[in-house]
């Protein structure tokens, strides 16, 4: 596929372009879209993906950001009815279009942000190709020291599958860093709990990841509730003797669901 020369990539919008078929093909395969699917493609650059989706899905709904980008997509797909090509920041638009399929090669820096998008969203299946380190960042297991508080709030909500490793020779202009293609879909079951509360001590106590979660978790309350109710809660609680990089996901939410009557009305949920 040749790419519009007049088009240089954005450094700004950290643009860089997929160019293997083979590979664009494997990305497409990940979500084994079909005519009753409707595939979100945020990024989809000159279309390398959306060629491949609009075979095969029964309606696209791509959400470029570039202007110049959209332009140029509308007039690849103008006779191709089940292409929708909206302009815009895919975490910004609401209420966007529905769909039940994702696939996106996006820019590094929207990692983080998108992620915590899908892990807020409903889907059956997502195919997003990532930063290799960051990939390994949402498969990190405790203990680990890749795992960390953004794994643990994406994987609290999302099964993650690595499907491939992508050479960064597969893109123009070649990034710096290899990619990595994961699978993503949706839990069958979240434990309910108060969620603001549980990402605040989430949050809180992964700021000292190392320490022993007893002295991370006094310090959390004794910053938010002073050292004398922060050491009377302590008490009051069963707490495991790992360092707080050690916790499962199930073992944070036991925590939080321990600390949420202790807590609530004593703390105000960061926004």
């Amino acid at each position: 596929m040749g790419f519009n020369n007049s088009h240089r990539p954005s450094k700004r919008l950290g643009q860089n372009f997929l160019l293997d078929q083979s590979i664009a093909s494997e990305i497409v395969s990940s979500i084994r879209p079909s005519e009753t699917d409707t595939v979100l493609e945020p990024g989809p650059g000159h279309g390398t993906l959306t060629r491949l989706l609009q075979e095969k899905a029964g309606k696209v709904v791509a959400v470029e950001k570039d202007p110049f980008l959209v332009r140029e997509l509308r007039q690849t797909f103008k006779d191709h009815p089940n292409v929708i090509i909206v302009e815009g920041d895919v975490l910004k638009i609401s209420p966007l279009p529905d769909f039940n399929k994702i696939v996106s090669t996006p820019p590094y820096y929207l990692s983080s942000k998108l992620a915590l998008f899908l892990s807020k969203s409903k889907f059956d299946v997502a195919g997003i190709v990532f930063q290799k380190e960051f990939g390994e960042r949402l498969l990190a297991e405790p203990g680990t020291k890749e795992y960390g508080r953004l794994t643990v709030s994406v994987r609290r909500r999302l099964s993650i599958e690595k499907i491939r490793g992508i050479p960064r020779t597969s893109f123009h202009p070649r990034p710096k860093v290899d990619s990595i293609l994961l699978r993503l879909t949706l839990q069958e079951a979240v434990r309910k709990l108060n969620e603001p509360l549980f990402e605040e001590i989430v949050r809180g106590v992964f700021t000292q990841r190392r320490r022993v979660l007893k002295g991370a978790l006094l310090h959390f309350l004794t910053k938010k509730l002073g050292r004398e109710t922060g050491r009377m809660i302590l008490s009051e609680i069963t707490l495991p003797d790992v360092r707080v990089y050690q916790l499962s996901i199930a073992q944070l939410e036991d925590l939080s669901i321990q600390l949420d009557p202790r807590l609530t009305g004593r703390i105000t949920p960061e926004e």
